[in-house]
């Protein structure tokens, strides 16, 4: 079973007087990549943190959040004074000797950038709070990944019916395949039969063999069939395989069916058979696409 890059977790846990909450959403993402916003004291602990998403997490893009506010309080920011009167000393030195009235109000003041901090974690108190992260950022982890795993099921889903309508279009172009010669030869009969009609020329039949033959070594696609049958046949048992990271396998695979369709449309004549090479081609990208949100 595959799993999907998206996907949203979330666990808290009470600590004490500390309330700790873990957020994690993931996207998808080429490679393996975990960005945090962490409080200040826990910025040392990101390597181990990163350890911990990628045991379970091993492709996406994923955004770490961690909360830690005093349990009960309301406002668990706090003014940082130095800060604001640096702003105010600033503000007095840009003004003074120009006439301009300085009016500052307070609100707008503590919107500036680090004129609010969070309530001040030390080294003692993250360390002690260590454990309860670890088992909540776990706890959201497992929230993750099962987001993802549900998500996978609803791709699983779509890209086997796009695997279907591929396996459907490949056996229509065969089909169509087997009459295209003798109609070309029909045709060409008919063609050089009126341009030779009055001139007493002879139609030679080994001539006209060579030129069928020429055009049907030119439009024939078995070989792209069968390639495509193999890939399709190769998606499937991937699909159907255990839960493991599969998204560049199925990338790869689907890149080989696009050059195959690419093919096809290069070598087949006009008609049902384009259409069908078009389309088949069209549904590829489809897959592709989803493809692209597999871990």
């Amino acid at each position: 079973m595959i799993r999907s890059m998206t996907g949203f977790g979330t666990a808290d846990c009470l600590c004490r007087e500390w309330f700790i909450r873990v957020e994690l959403r993931s996207v998808n993402h080429r490679d393996m990549q975990v960005n945090f916003r962490l409080p200040e004291a826990f910025r040392l602990k990101e390597v181990e943190l990163q350890k911990l998403v990628e045991k379970h997490v091993h492709r996406g893009h994923v955004y770490f959040g961690l909360t830690i506010e005093p349990h009960g309080t309301s406002a668990p920011l706090l003014v940082d004074g130095e800060r604001v009167e640096s702003y105010l000393d600033v503000l007095e030195e840009l003004v003074a000797g120009r006439g301009i009235p300085c009016s500052v109000d307070m609100a707008s003041l503590l919107q500036l950038p680090g004129a609010m901090k969070e309530t001040a974690l030390d080294e003692e108190l993250r360390e002690s709070l260590w454990d309860a992260v670890l088992s909540t950022g776990g706890a959201a982890v497992e929230a993750l990944v099962q987001m993802r795993r549900e998500e996978g099921r609803n791709l699983s889903g779509q890209l086997s019916a796009l695997c279907e309508r591929i396996a459907e279009l490949t056996d229509d172009v065969e089909a169509e395949q087997a009459s295209f010669v003798p109609a070309y030869r029909d045709r060409l009969v008919e063609r050089i039969s009126r341009l030779l009609e009055g001139t007493g020329v002879t139609l030679n039949d080994d001539t006209i063999a060579r030129e069928v033959a020429v055009y049907a070594d030119r439009c024939d696609v078995s070989e792209e069939i069968a390639r495509m049958r193999s890939h399709v046949e190769q998606f499937r048992g991937v699909l159907a395989g255990p839960e493991e990271p599969v998204g560049r396998k199925m990338e790869f695979i689907g890149q080989e069916m696009l050059r195959e369709a690419g093919t096809m449309a290069a070598k087949v004549p006009a008609g049902r058979q384009v259409d069908d090479v078009l389309e088949l081609k069209t549904t590829i990208e489809r897959l592709r696409e989803q493809v692209r949100n597999v871990e």
